[in-house]
């Protein structure tokens, strides 16, 4: 009877090691091109996080926006592909992001909010879509995921 126990114990900790080993939750968020940026090196990016009170913070419009031009990219004009041309390694380096996009986390030291851009938009689904305009350092981001080995240097193609 102990060892049924014991077991079963043993196999419900590893089914839970997966879901530790992913502690951050982006939210659920579109991302689009707003325009370029004025400084050179960044982009300004349109996100839209889903809310169902309908309040984002704005570190959550951050996190979108840096989640998304390291793994989605964005489309408009100007568009981008990812930074991550494999999208495996967020789960590869899970520990690396983990502590990259933790609350007040380095992430947010890449972006900023532009003042005065937010809309709301109600779904019919119930909930809203809350977008807002934020700029992102681009070449200082992609500096810190080539010093941390997440991305490959732009040079390293050739």
């Amino acid at each position: 009877m102990n060892t049924r126990i014991s077991f079963l114990f043993i196999a419900l900790l590893l089914a839970a090691m997966p879901c530790a080993a992913w502690a951050y939750d982006p939210p659920q968020y579109d991302i689009q091109s707003a325009g370029s940026a004025k400084s050179n090196g960044a982009a300004l990016v349109k996100v839209w996080v889903v809310s169902k009170r309908g309040k984002v913070s704005d570190a959550d419009f951050k996190l979108a926006a840096v989640h998304g031009i390291v793994f989605r990219g964005y489309k408009g004009k100007p568009s981008a592909p990812p930074m991550a041309r494999n999208a495996a390694v967020e789960k590869e380096r899970a520990d690396y992001f983990e502590a990259f996009f933790a609350n007040e986390g380095p992430f947010a030291a890449y972006a900023s909010v532009v003042p005065g851009s937010y809309e709301r938009v109600k779904m019919s689904k119930g909930g809203y879509k809350v977008g807002c305009v934020v700029e992102v350092s681009r070449d200082e981001l992609r500096r810190e995921l080539e010093q941390a080995g997440v991305v490959r240097s732009l040079g390293s193609f050739f």
